[in-house]
């Protein structure tokens, strides 16, 4: 029996303060995905919300991108630094204001899944790129919303379940394998719900569900290997959540579909981290 006795459904439709991402990001994304999309078009979408607008083009001008002029508007953004690019940018800036809520009922403080999340996507982007088994875009997007079903469970496991992490702990399971005894479902399962009210994409979703168990996964096993892939190397970099890292189940199907080797994982590392130093900071100031 479930400590909640409410579905998934019954939980999302009750949560009062349900994250949600700008109508304009979701226009963007879907539209640089489709064949017949073009800078103006992009722009146009982006365009629609004057804040995302702002938040995107303080992103374009941060230092990491080093343009010798500052861009002025959407379109110009597009043509400088690709659709794809923007892309990024349009999911960075409206999940930013949502993943540094701290979530009380998995004694998360503040910043601390926005750094997870974030890391998380350069981590599958990365392992995307360097494998040449996965979409490095759809990657990041995906590795960055893999956890949103803890922004709308958290509020329910407050004051419920006491210390998730001396829970797990004791159990010697991860946090998903705690989730499921307790509530009939995990963060995984929510967030994919979440994710599906937001009509995003198959793979998207897919991913989203089977982050933690990959090779559960079916359409979608390339995207969901590099997400679950880059969740463990944040986690073992120490770029985690409170001691969630302690109790993370890795599935060793994923390195094998993926051709990746302990030696390779441990490869993975410095670069991972110079990366994520090197783009968070700067991100965070501008975001």
């Amino acid at each position: 029996m479930s400590v909640l006795n409410l579905s998934i459904e019954e939980i999302v439709a009750k949560t009062t303060d349900l994250p949600t991402l700008p109508a304009a990001a979701l226009a963007v994304m879907r539209e640089t995905d489709s064949a017949s999309s073009n800078a103006q078009s992009v722009a146009r979408n982006l365009s629609h919300d004057q804040a995302l607008t702002a938040r995107v083009l303080r992103l374009a001008n941060s230092a990491f991108y080093g343009l010798s002029r500052r861009v002025q508007d959407p379109q110009e953004a597009v043509v400088i630094l690709g659709m794809r690019t923007v892309k990024s940018l349009a999911m960075i800036a409206s999940t930013y204001p949502i993943l540094t809520k701290p979530l009380l009922g998995y004694e998360i403080g503040a910043d601390a899944l926005w750094r997870h999340s974030f890391a998380t996507g350069l981590g599958a982007q990365m392992i995307a790129t360097k494998t040449r088994q996965s979409n490095p875009d759809t990657s990041f997007t995906a590795g960055l919303l893999h956890n949103i079903g803890k922004l709308t469970l958290s509020v329910w496991l407050e004051n419920r379940l006491g210390g998730m992490t001396q829970i797990a702990y004791r159990a010697g399971v991860g946090f998903d394998q705690i989730e499921k005894q307790l509530l009939g479902f995990d963060h995984a399962d929510v967030g994919a719900h979440l994710a599906e009210s937001w009509n995003l994409p198959a793979p998207l979703v897919e991913s989203i569900r089977f982050h933690h168990h990959p090779s559960e996964s079916a359409e979608y096993q390339d995207i969901a290997d590099c997400v679950h892939i880059a969740d463990h190397l944040a986690m073992s970099l120490g770029i985690g959540l409170s001691g969630e890292g302690h109790c993370y189940s890795f599935d060793e199907g994923a390195m094998d579909r993926l051709k990746i080797t302990p030696e390779l994982f441990e490869e993975f590392k410095v670069p991972f981290k110079q990366i994520f130093d090197q783009q968070q900071s700067i991100f965070e100031k501008a975001a």
